[in-house]
């Protein structure tokens, strides 16, 4: 097994722990907003549960917006180390090219992998 080719002085397990970290974090700001759901339905009969809801739900939306961006950033960081891999792999660029991705090279990459709506 090969280690992940990660940023220069970082250990090659950090990518594995940062994006299992991160989708942890959304994970547990979805469970917050599932009970804020669920202290919204208690405040139909007991309205102090509104004040928790909303509560809740402040919280969880703060803690999803951080791990997105932590998601979000990950991602851009596997593309910087994998991008002329990947643009190599599927066609877009020569395996002997060098230098920096040209900005032709990611719009080509992002329209072929943009799903379908």
């Amino acid at each position: 097994m090969t280690p992940h080719r990660t940023r220069p002085g970082l250990p090659p397990a950090y990518p594995a722990r940062r994006n299992q970290s991160a989708r942890d974090s959304f994970g547990a700001a979805a469970r917050l907003a599932a009970w804020a759901v669920g202290y919204a339905l208690l405040a139909c009969w007991w309205w102090p549960a509104a004040l928790v809801a909303a509560g809740c739900a402040a919280v969880s939306r703060a803690r999803a917006r951080t791990a997105v961006d932590a998601l979000a950033g990950l991602i851009e960081a596997a593309v910087d180390v994998h991008g002329r891999e990947l643009a190599t792999r599927v066609g877009l660029i020569a395996p002997d090219a060098t230098g920096l991705l040209a900005q032709d090279t990611g719009d080509a990459m992002s329209e072929l992998f943009r799903k379908a709506d």
